[in-house]
């Protein structure tokens, strides 16, 4: 567990001194990306591409579309609320897709020569084993992928759901913070 929580202190502090660093060497770019992406695509951009980067792993995270919302200069209650719903709902998405993917053989067998240590991790830890990997690094939407691959119970995925909005806020915070700077 400590190695966990390293990790993530780490993983947290890297991702305020990044961006610290665009704040200071690219303000004003970034200021105008961030405009007019908001101009352009408004909350509905926002929500779509966090619905894709957590149901889909899609390569621009939340955390692009919450530095969007910042630097726009716009009310910051609305963008969180659109990112934290598309974040909900792309995880749920990708937990069910990846439940339909499991049944396929290819990724059956493969999936069966590890349960057994994953059963003993939730039989150990139960709802711990999730608390933990929701704060761990690994990105929300493989936290999904792997819960719906391994047919995880509803009860422990959506606790794992539950803590996301906290770690988005957060993830906001820091970027806030770091913006700040």
């Amino acid at each position: 567990m400590w190695r966990t929580l390293v990790q993530l202190a780490l993983s947290l502090s890297a991702l305020f001194a990044g961006i610290a660093l665009a704040a200071h060497l690219a303000r004003e770019q970034l200021d105008a990306l961030g405009r007019g992406f908001v101009d352009r695509f408004g909350l509905a951009g926002m929500f779509v591409g966090t619905f894709l980067a957590d149901a889909f792993s899609f390569p621009i995270p939340p955390q692009f579309y919450m530095l969007t919302a910042i630097t726009s200069g716009g009310s910051q209650v609305a963008p969180l609320i659109a990112i934290s719903t598309a974040s909900l709902a792309g995880g749920c998405t990708g937990y069910r897709l990846a439940g339909r993917l499991a049944r396929l053989r290819l990724f059956a067998t493969r999936i069966e020569r590890t349960r057994p240590r994953i059963d003993r991790l939730f039989e150990r830890y139960g709802y711990w084993a999730i608390a933990i990997g929701s704060i761990s690094p690994i990105p929300f939407s493989m936290l999904c992928y792997l819960s719906g691959l391994y047919r995880i119970p509803l009860r422990y995925f959506l606790t794992m759901v539950l803590f996301r909005v906290p770690r988005l806020l957060l993830f906001y915070a820091l970027i806030r913070a770091g913006w700040s700077q």
